[in-house]
C-alpha cells in the first residue's frame, strides 16, 4: 500500500518540474503575441459605408426618441409631484 502512495506522488512531482526553458523568452512571446495580433486583424470584415450611415442613423432616431420620452415622463412626474405638495 506504502508503494502505491510513493509512486503517485513521485508521479505528481515529475508533471510539476519544468525548466524555465521549455516556454520562449519575454520578447519572444511579445513577438508571437503581435503576430497572433495582425492575423486576427486581417479575419476582420468591416460594414460597408452605407451600411454604417444606416445603422448610425438608426441609432440616433432611437436616442432621440428615447430622448423625447424621457423628458415627457420627467416633466409630467415633476408637474405632478408639484401638484401633489401644492395640496399639502
Amino acid at each position: 500500500m506504502a508503494e502505491k502512495e510513493t509512486k503517485i506522488v513521485s508521479a505528481k512531482a515529475d508533471t510539476k518540474k519544468k525548466s524555465s526553458s521549455d516556454k520562449p523568452g519575454f520578447f519572444k512571446r511579445i513577438g508571437n503575441w503581435f503576430k497572433g495580433l495582425k492575423s486576427e486583424f486581417k479575419k476582420i470584415t468591416w460594414a460597408s459605408r452605407e451600411t454604417t450611415f444606416k445603422n448610425f442613423g438608426i441609432v440616433l432616431t432611437i436616442v432621440i426618441i428615447s430622448a423625447v420620452v424621457i423628458s415627457v415622463v420627467d416633466i409630467g412626474l415633476g408637474t405632478f409631484f408639484n401638484f401633489l405638495l401644492e395640496i399639502i
